[in-house]
């Protein structure tokens, strides 16, 4: 089964879990690291390896595409040979909850992987929409 991890800067990876447990319950497949204050990019980097390391199959959501978080775990990534650990940029709440699902929930191929993610981000793309300019019919 595949884990969830959550990284970031400050404690925005905790409030998305916080949210994620609001919508779906606990899950103990979701972990957060958080970039704070006090933390050098090389403590961050030895936490995220040491994850990736101790678990076969991630999908990690980094909080900003060029970010800190996203450039460290993008590095470990394309250095890692495992062909199951997918770096995921941006955190909008539906892409985590739609990916969370049917990582969580329903039984994926590794084959599968890359095209359900590609699949779920397109489909999120969708929902976001501006209202105000829906509205108006610009």
């Amino acid at each position: 089964m595949y884990q969830l991890l959550l990284i970031g800067h400050g404690k925005f990876p905790s409030g998305v879990q916080s949210a994620l447990h609001y919508l779906m319950g606990e899950n103990q497949n979701i972990s957060v690291l958080e970039l704070v204050d006090g933390m050098t990019h090389i403590q961050f980097e030895e936490e995220i390896a040491k994850f990736l390391k101790d678990h076969s199959q991630v999908l990690v959501f980094a909080d900003l595409t060029g970010g800190a978080p996203h450039q460290i775990a993008a590095r470990i990534i394309l250095e890692s040979p495992s062909q199951e650990h997918f770096l995921i940029s941006g955190m909008p709440l539906s892409v985590i909850t739609e990916l969370t699902m049917k990582f969580q929930y329903q039984e994926v191929k590794s084959l599968e992987a890359p095209m359900i993610i590609e699949q779920t981000l397109s489909e999120c793309k969708d929902l976001m929409v501006n209202l105000a300019v829906e509205s108006r019919g610009i």
